[in-house]
């Protein structure tokens, strides 16, 4: 399973604001469903990537164990990068409106039985 996010700031030790101990790169992301999380990039693709890129997170299960692997692996760009993003985030927009009415039918019920 992969989640895609839009890159928010790259992390890496050649920035002089950054002390790092090793040579990995991570990258804040803005997921489709508004959480804000710090990822790994894969060293494949760690110099390729650019803030407000939209990138997928490797979220399947690490070998022995349940924890997701949470590795950006992929980079996705121009008309791809919109129609991703635009479908996610209208999905996400959709969930909240429902999510945000059931629970002002419960209030709309709390209310009434007293």
């Amino acid at each position: 399973m992969y989640h895609p996010g839009k890159v928010v700031k790259i992390l890496a030790p050649k920035d002089r604001n950054i002390v790092s101990s090793d040579s990995s790169i991570q990258a804040v992301v803005r997921m489709w469903d508004e959480n804000l999380f710090t990822f790994l990039i894969d060293s494949k693709i760690a110099a390729k990537v650019k803030e407000d890129d939209v990138v997928f997170v490797d979220y399947t299960p690490m070998q022995n164990s349940p924890m997701p692997r949470h590795v950006i692996v992929k980079i996705v760009r121009g008309d791809t990068a919109k129609t991703v993003w635009d479908n996610y985030k209208k999905y996400y927009a959709r969930q909240m409106t429902i999510k945000n009415a059931m629970q002002e039918q419960m209030h709309d019920h709390d209310d009434y039985m007293g």
